[in-house]
């Protein structure tokens, strides 16, 4: 026979010179409450765990994330380094002599990174986000006092340098042809041989004459040497033009001109047996060969 579980209890509590007391449960309130009352402990550890399970992995995460970006941040530097290096290299310092005019160099120079090697064995930590930060951040300032105070005052003379360089042709039209060599050659007013210090270019007659570099001129007229209408430009760092036999001159003494401006225009004045320019290159007060400087 199948039992009922009653629908309430009834407990008398007697007491001594008292009248007795009476209280009235019902059994499936008390278990309902029971059951709740075990669930809360239950229920709050579960969302504490999870809470800390969630945080832990956030973090994981976002350590992950500074990790790569460390990384990145250090190739980076690297990469830089080796712009430096590069920099430097270009523009003439040599090790030695930047760290003796530049602390922050000796600095560097002592504390470089080295560049990542591969792994060969070992037991070693992995190194965390904040060491690898840390890191990069302390090569950055002794990099761009590199820059700043070493680097770029060097380099912006270099290329100051390179400016005032000659390069490229003097005159451009089509047709335009080396008729005479630097160097020895043979006197074409007589017998024997002459040094001719420069370039002829032949090119139809009244073609524009442009200078090859940026500078001053110096020099601009008739020429008593035999050159006849001359122009010369003094480019700074040593290096000085001459432009002559032209028919017309369009600048004049003490003009600043750029690299492609118009001089004058081909002639066949002076000491000349046909129409053409004369074009000589001096480096520190020496004749060159143009011909290294046409490119």
């Amino acid at each position: 026979m199948r039992q009922r579980i009653p629908k309430r209890y009834t407990v008398l509590i007697a007491c001594t010179g008292r009248a007795p007391i009476t209280l009235t449960v019902q059994p499936l309130l008390v278990l309902a409450l029971a059951a709740i009352a075990a669930s809360v402990p239950i229920t709050w550890v579960g969302k504490v765990v999870y809470s800390y399970a969630h945080k832990n992995t956030v973090l994981t995460e976002t350590n992950d994330e500074l990790t790569e970006q460390a990384q990145d941040i250090l190739q980076q530097v690297e990469v830089l380094e080796t712009k430096i290096d590069d920099l430097q290299e270009r523009a003439g310092i040599s090790g030695q002599s930047s760290n003796q005019s530049n602390p922050a160099s000796s600095d560097r120079s002592s504390t470089k990174m080295q560049p990542i090697a591969r792994s060969q064995g070992g037991i070693s930590p992995p190194a965390d986000a904040e060491t690898l930060l840390a890191a990069a951040q302390s090569q950055l300032p002794s990099l761009f006092q590199d820059l700043q105070l070493d680097v770029q005052p060097a380099l912006e003379k270099t290329l100051d340098r390179e400016q005032a360089r000659p390069q490229g042709i003097p005159v451009k039209v089509r047709g335009t042809e080396i008729s005479s060599e630097f160097g020895l050659r043979p006197n074409p007013f007589g017998r024997g041989y002459e040094m001719h210090a420069g370039l002829d270019f032949t090119a139809a007659y009244g073609s524009p004459v442009y200078g090859t570099a940026p500078g001053i001129v110096v020099k601009a007229g008739w020429s008593a040497g035999g050159y006849g209408n001359q122009v010369i430009v003094e480019h700074g760092y040593g290096y000085r033009t001459l432009y002559a036999h032209m028919s017309a001159l369009k600048t004049t003494v003490g003009k600043k001109v750029d690299r492609d401006t118009i001089l004058g225009y081909l002639g066949n004045t002076g000491r000349s047996s046909g129409p053409h320019l004369h074009y000589s290159v001096y480096h520190n007060d020496k004749a060159v060969d143009p011909k290294y400087y046409l490119e």
